[in-house]
């Protein structure tokens, strides 16, 4: 008898079992042909760090529903999800993605300003390295700028612009000093100029402006 009520418990158990996998598979089933869930889902993911699972439904919604109005939120917040977890390569192309795919986009001026911030913080410190990052976000801070003169997000734009344009008025600053070192002082003064004209507003021209001067008195 003992054995008998032991076995129906572990049925009815079984049973339970299979009923909660049904009901959280049909939840699932739900939440994935239902664009806004989906999204809902993404975001409650997003708050609480889960990114990889935020992403995996961000691109599920973005690839099932492509006409849905959740579609470009989607592919914006794939982006951000990218620059949460610094991987500011990825955010950039991501936002990009966005401003082509959706031009008239009223988040379209925060896609481009988010591109331009993702290269900017994917700028290395070190003037020695490559900083072609840099350049991008000097040109994308400067095309934000030219199409969305009136943005909130103006100034902080030109104050990342301004370092941009600072860390690659060093870096030519840095080139100049190495022809000086070596006694080569024309292909000096020449870096000195080009950058005096390029990047007139920084800090470093300032610097670089003295050192010309100095070179060119006898």
């Amino acid at each position: 008898m003992r054995e008998l009520r032991r076995t129906r418990s572990l049925a009815r158990l079984a049973l339970l079992l299979s009923l909660f996998m049904l009901q959280a598979c049909a939840s699932v089933a739900v939440e994935e042909s239902d664009p806004a869930k989906l999204f809902e889902q993404a975001e409650e993911e997003i708050r609480n760090d889960h990114f990889i699972l935020a992403t995996d439904h961000l691109k599920s919604l973005r690839n099932k529903f492509p006409y849905s109005q959740f579609a470009p939120l989607a592919q914006l917040r794939l982006a951000d999800v990218y620059f949460l977890q610094e991987s500011f390569g990825e955010a950039a192309s991501a936002y990009e993605t966005f401003r082509d795919l959706y031009p008239k986009h009223e988040k379209t001026s925060y896609a481009l300003f988010r591109a331009a911030k993702s290269y900017f913080k994917d700028t290395p410190e070190q003037i020695a390295r490559d900083l072609g990052s840099a350049n991008r976000a000097a040109e994308t801070y400067r095309d934000f700028l030219r199409k969305y003169p009136a943005d909130p997000l103006r100034d902080e734009a030109q104050q990342d612009l301004l370092s941009a344009e600072d860390r690659l008025a060093s870096k030519e600053f840095y080139i100049a000093n190495f022809y000086k070192r070596q006694g080569q002082l024309k292909a000096a003064r020449a870096r000195i100029e080009g950058l005096l004209v390029t990047y007139p507003q920084t800090p470093t021209a300032q610097e670089a402006k003295k050192s010309l001067d100095e070179m060119s008195t006898p």
